[in-house]
């Protein structure tokens, strides 16, 4: 996933590529110790298919798309051409007052035209994707049997760094987590950009030397967002499961 982009990306810097190829070799480590370990860690929701799985697809999906909304500058293939279609549909949607799409437009003020348009519809791309997926993906998360049945789910395993310990203030404090999550999720969106903008200044014009980076940058800033509302729906289904755990003990008491 990682390596992708920079294959897909029409040129980008050597630099760039061997940095790509670093990243994923440490991103791999990562994810092989992680899940090796018998004990969790960090990862939130290991042992809860397909939750880690859905996250991985969103950021697989949407490296991939803006990968080809550059590519297809210059290059055009069926999938370019349907890629930057549906790009430039998304543009049109997301063109209204207050939405996150105005807020990244800032960024991009001081571009020449061609790059200010392909920049804003790559980041309009990625904001209808990351809105779909959302939608799909809270659907499969809340109306089918996810993560388990109420009685084979383990919080401790499932969520390390929560308190494990099952008590009547359980589900309080996973409902007020969820609900941070969500905040955080639908803020980002608008502060990233101001953020940006405040800390590094408009972007500068796409080149060989910084496609990567613009991709990426676009990327996280739709997918941390979606992993923060993702990860507060799971959080509200984990407390409605642990209600269910409450009054089955009651019940058998």
């Amino acid at each position: 996933m990682i390596v992708l982009p920079a294959i897909v990306l029409p040129e980008i810097s050597p630099n760039a590529a061997d940095l790509a190829i670093l990243s994923a070799a440490i991103a791999a480590a990562f994810v092989v110790f992680e899940y090796g370990f018998t004990t969790p860690s960090l990862i939130e929701f290991r042992f809860a298919a397909p939750y880690n799985r859905i996250r991985f697809a969103l950021l697989a999906l949407l490296l991939t798309a803006i990968a080809f909304a550059f590519r297809g500058t210059v290059e055009q293939t069926a999938t370019t051409i349907a890629v930057s279609s549906f790009a430039v549909t998304s543009a049109n949607i997301w063109e209204f007052s207050g939405s996150p799409l105005v807020f990244f437009n800032a960024l991009t003020q001081e571009l020449e035209t061609e790059g200010r348009i392909l920049l804003s519809n790559a980041a309009a791309l990625a904001l209808s994707i990351t809105l779909l997926a959302l939608i799909l993906f809270s659907t499969v998360i809340w109306m089918f049997h996810w993560p388990l049945k109420a009685k084979n789910f383990n919080l401790w395993v499932n969520m390390p760094n929560f308190d494990s310990n099952i008590d009547d203030e359980t589900q309080q404090t996973l409902r007020q987590s969820a609900l941070v999550s969500m905040v955080i999720g639908l803020s980002l969106p608008f502060l990233i950009p101001q953020a940006a903008l405040v800390f590094m200044g408009p972007l500068q014009p796409i080149t060989a030397t910084n496609s990567l980076l613009l991709l990426w940058m676009i990327a996280i800033w739709c997918f941390v967002p979606a992993a923060s509302i993702l990860r507060s729906v799971a959080l509200y289904k984990v407390a409605n499961l642990v209600g269910q755990m409450n009054l089955e003990q009651e019940q058998d008491t």
